[in-house]
């Protein structure tokens, strides 16, 4: 009996003792198991970090092209519209001080194709070119007066265009271009320019009418080149 009984406590100590065993290697193989989850995620938190960092880096290497791209076109336009203000001529009916030049129109091309800044972009860089060349006998005056001619004609137009990019949008952008134009340099002529000039007060009012007339005819002239060439060049820009 006595040794029955002690049989029974020794196998009953034996089966937990492998209970609490098999608890531990079960509790170590789930610890295990997480381990090696927690590793997993971390492992695919760094993948998706190291992916989001490439296409960021990626986008911002897109836009700093597309940005270089702008500023070399923007350079190359205003150098063909510096080119282009060397051809002027006089108008019939107006008096030889008032030339025109076709040099907007790759202004408009540039702001049609990239946008008003773009467009004013041109202006700016044809106006510093003229400027630095020396060829403009009215000096800085002079220029600043073709860049605020330039840039009431561009930034009007380019801005109607770009919210309705038609051919009707274009016309239309075209139209108020030319007469906020007229609008601008009526004002600055008569209250800035022309004063410094030296015009007479008395005489003010009639050169401004002259200017202005002057300023319709420009505006269409430009307008229209523009209208005729701007889908054949415009690919280039965009591409």
């Amino acid at each position: 009996m006595g040794e029955g009984r002690a049989r029974v406590l020794w196998l009953a100590s034996d089966a937990l003792r492998r209970s609490k065993a098999s608890e531990r290697l079960s509790f170590r193989g789930l610890t295990s198991r997480r381990a090696e989850g927690v590793r997993s995620m971390t492992i695919t938190e760094e993948h998706h970090a190291r992916a989001g960092t490439a296409a960021g880096g990626r986008r911002g290497g897109t836009r700093a092209a597309q940005r270089t791209r702008v500023l070399v076109r923007v350079g190359m336009l205003g150098a063909a519209a510096f080119a282009l203000m060397f051809t002027e001529f006089n108008i019939p009916g107006f008096p030889v001080f008032l030339q025109y030049d076709p040099g907007d129109v790759p202004a408009l091309i540039g702001g049609f194709a990239m946008g008003p800044l773009a467009g004013a972009g041109v202006s700016l860089v044809k106006g510093v070119l003229f400027l630095l060349s020396g060829k403009d006998e009215a000096g800085w005056l002079g220029t600043a007066a073709n860049l605020a001619t330039s840039l009431s004609l561009v930034l009007t137009a380019a801005l109607v265009y770009a919210r309705v990019r038609t051919r009707k949008g274009a016309v239309l952008g075209l139209a108020l271009g030319t007469l906020t134009m007229v609008s601008v340099m009526a004002v600055l002529n008569y209250y800035f320019f022309l004063p410094i000039w030296g015009v007479p007060a008395a005489a003010l009012g009639e050169t401004v009418r002259m200017t202005m007339l002057f300023n319709l005819v420009k505006g269409v002239l430009t307008s229209t080149l523009t209208f005729l060439v701007y889908k054949k060049v415009s690919p280039l820009l965009r591409a």
